[in-house]
């Protein structure tokens, strides 16, 4: 499994963050690696092409995109954010998402336990 998992995302995101427990995601097509502590979740996540999110809303969350692209729409604005860019979506505000090409981004979530970890 270790040497799938690193073969799969190799490029992607340095070794020690592939070795990083994989948080469970209801949605295929999604692969998060996660590090919290009793304030906060961070998951280094991988988004393929064609992944999308209808509206949701959740605890505060920030992030960078680190490479590919994502779509967001908030409270009725869309935007494209690349490589570099960085996002903020206030708790409880609806939001949705797209993929529109292999996307990876960090991803910072005011809940410590937001995504499971896989058992």
């Amino acid at each position: 499994m270790e040497a799938t998992r690193t073969a799969q995302f190799e490029g992607l995101l340095p070794q020690e963050v592939l070795a990083l427990p994989i948080v469970e995601i209801p949605v295929d097509g999604v692969t998060g690696f996660s590090l919290h502590d009793d304030e906060k979740q961070i998951v280094f996540f991988v988004f393929e092409e064609g992944v999308s999110f209808p509206d949701h809303a959740h605890c505060a969350q920030r992030g960078t995109v680190i490479s590919g692209e994502m779509i967001m729409e908030v409270e009725g604005r869309t935007n494209l954010y690349q490589a570099g860019d960085h996002y903020h979506v206030p708790e409880g505000v609806k939001h949705r998402t797209t993929f529109s090409t292999r996307t990876v981004l960090v991803d910072m979530s005011d809940d410590p336990a937001r995504f499971p970890v896989r058992g």
